[in-house]
C-alpha cells in the first residue's frame, strides 16, 4: 500500500505542475505549432551575394606572421568588392575614388623607376666631391654659429650694469664736516693744537676765554633731541688729518717737539646691562599699515590713556560728539613715533614722581615716552594680533629706558613695567595667559 500511495502522489504533483504552467505565448507557438513550409521562403534579390556556391573547408594552421602588403593589393581588392556587390548597391563615388587610387600607384611607380635608372646613371666617382664640399660648408657654418653664439655672450655680459655684477652695499652715511659736527652736538669745534716747549712758551700763550670746547669747562644746555655718537668713519679723516698736521709741523720747524698726549677725555662707563639697543629689539620696525583694526585702536588708545600720551589736550574721547575728535590713526602713530624717539629723563636723588608728573613740566615725562614705545612696538608688531610676547615688551621696556642711563629697571623714580600695568588698570592692554606663552595684547 506504501507504494501506491507515493505513487499517486507523484501522478498527482505532476498533474498539478501541468495545469499550473502557463499557455504557450506565439513564439513558442511560431517555433513548435506553425507549418513548417511557413518557415522556408526564397531569399532576395540583395541577398543573393551573401551566399558563394563554391563551398570548401577551410584548414586554419595558426596566426601568421603579419606583413606589409602593396597598395594595389588593398585597391584591387576594394575595386572588386565594390563590382561585386553593384547589382545590389551601385555606389559610383567609391568606385572613381578607388580607380584614382590605383591610376596614381601607376603613376608613382613609373617615376620611382625612372629616378631609380638615372641614379644607377650617376658615377659614385662624381658625388663624392660634392658631399665632400657639402661636409665642408656645414663645418664653416658650424663654426661661425659658434663665433656668434660666443659674440652674443660677451655683448649680453657687457650691457649688464655694473652693480649688478657686485654685491649691493648698505648705504653709507656721507662724512660729515667739521661745522656739520659742531652744529649736531652745538660745541664750537677746538682746532687741534700742538704742544712747543720754546723759551717763551708762557709769552706767546694767549687763551681764548670764549672758547667754549670740550676742554671748557663751561657745558652745554640739555635738549631733549637725542644725540646720536658720530660714526667712526666721520671720526677718522680727523685723526688722520691730526697726524698729517703733527707731521708737518715736525718737519716745518725746527724746535723740539713733543707729540700732543691724548686729550682727556672722561671714559666711557662700562655698560652696566647687556640688553640691546631698542632699535635690535623691535621685531618689525617701520611702517604702520592703516586700516580699520588700526584706527579702532587708535580710538582706544585716545579713549584710554590720550591724557597721558599727550597732556592737556581738547579733544572729546567720551565719543558724545560734542567737541573735537580724537586724531585719526595715521596721526596717532606719528604723535607716538615723536614722542618715543625722545630720552627719558636721567635718574637722580632729587628726581620724584612728583616733579615728573608736575602740570607746569613741558617735557614728556619717562612714562609718557614708555607708554608710547610700547603702544608702538604693539602697533608695529603686525596684523592679526598686534600683540608681542611679555618677555619681549619687558626687555624693549628695558632697553629704552637704559638708554638714559642705569641699568634699565628704574627711570624717573619708577619701575619700568608699571607702565605696562598702567595700560591694564585701563584696559587698554591685556595679557593674554595660555598655550605655553603671555602675549600682551590690544583688549579689545
Amino acid at each position: 500500500m506504501s507504494a501506491l500511495d507515493r505513487l499517486y502522489n507523484n501522478v498527482h504533483a505532476i498533474s498539478t505542475a501541468t495545469a499550473s504552467t502557463s499557455h504557450p505565448r506565439p513564439f513558442t507557438n511560431a517555433i513548435l505549432s506553425a507549418p513548417l513550409a511557413d518557415l522556408i521562403r526564397d531569399t532576395d534579390p540583395s541577398e543573393d551575394g551573401l551566399f558563394t556556391s563554391n563551398l570548401k573547408r577551410v584548414e586554419f594552421h595558426g596566426p601568421a606572421p603579419r606583413r606589409k602588403q602593396d597598395p594595389e593589393i588593398y585597391a584591387e581588392a576594394a575595386l572588386s568588392y565594390i563590382q561585386q556587390y553593384n547589382h545590389i548597391r551601385p555606389m559610383p563615388r567609391a568606385y572613381a575614388r578607388v580607380s584614382a587610387i590605383l591610376d596614381q600607384l601607376d603613376a608613382t611607380r613609373e617615376s620611382i623607376r625612372s629616378l631609380t635608372e638615372t641614379l644607377e646613371q650617376v658615377q659614385p666617382s662624381e658625388l663624392k666631391p660634392l658631399a665632400d664640399k657639402e661636409e665642408q660648408r656645414v663645418a664653416e657654418l658650424q663654426a661661425t654659429l659658434a663665433d656668434l653664439k660666443k659674440r652674443k655672450e660677451r655683448q649680453s655680459v657687457r650691457a649688464k650694469p655694473a652693480t649688478a655684477l657686485t654685491a649691493p652695499r648698505p648705504p653709507t652715511t656721507p662724512v660729515k664736516s667739521v661745522s656739520n659736527l659742531d652744529e649736531e652736538f652745538h660745541t664750537p669745534a677746538a682746532a687741534a693744537r700742538t704742544m712747543r716747549f720754546t723759551d717763551n712758551l708762557l709769552m706767546d700763550e694767549h687763551e681764548d676765554l670764549a672758547d667754549i670746547s670740550v676742554s671748557s669747562p663751561v657745558m652745554p644746555m640739555r635738549t631733549q633731541r637725542p644725540v646720536t655718537p658720530p660714526d667712526e668713519s666721520v671720526m677718522e679723516p680727523e685723526v688722520e688729518s691730526e697726524a698729517d698736521q703733527t707731521t708737518s709741523t715736525v718737519q716745518e720747524d725746527d724746535t723740539i717737539t713733543l707729540p700732543r698726549p691724548p686729550t682727556s677725555v672722561a671714559p666711557s662707563p662700562p655698560p652696566e646691562s647687556p640688553v640691546k639697543p631698542v632699535a635690535s629689539e623691535t621685531p618689525k620696525k617701520g611702517k604702520v599699515r592703516v586700516n580699520s583694526e588700526v584706527e579702532r585702536l587708535a580710538a582706544k588708545i585716545w579713549s584710554t590713556v590720550g591724557d597721558l600720551i599727550m597732556p592737556g589736550h581738547q579733544y572729546d574721547t567720551s565719543g558724545s560728539g560734542t567737541g573735537k575728535k580724537p586724531p585719526h590713526a595715521k596721526e596717532t602713530i606719528a604723535h607716538l613715533k615723536s614722542v618715543a624717539a625722545l630720552i627719558p629723563a636721567p635718574p637722580s636723588p632729587s628726581t620724584t614722581i612728583s616733579s615728573i608728573t608736575a602740570p607746569g613740566s613741558t617735557a614728556p615725562t619717562p612714562q609718557q615716552i614708555m607708554t608710547a614705545h610700547m603702544l608702538l612696538a604693539l602697533l608695529e608688531s603686525g596684523p592679526p594680533a598686534y600683540s608681542l610676547p611679555l618677555n619681549k615688551v619687558r626687555e624693549l621696556l628695558s632697553a629704552k629706558a637704559s638708554t638714559a642711563g642705569g641699568a634699565g629697571i628704574f627711570v624717573g623714580g619708577q619701575n619700568t613695567t608699571r607702565v605696562l600695568y598702567a595700560c591694564v588698570a585701563k584696559r587698554l592692554v591685556k595679557i593674554e595667559r595660555g598655550g605655553g606663552e603671555e602675549l600682551v595684547k590690544f583688549d579689545l
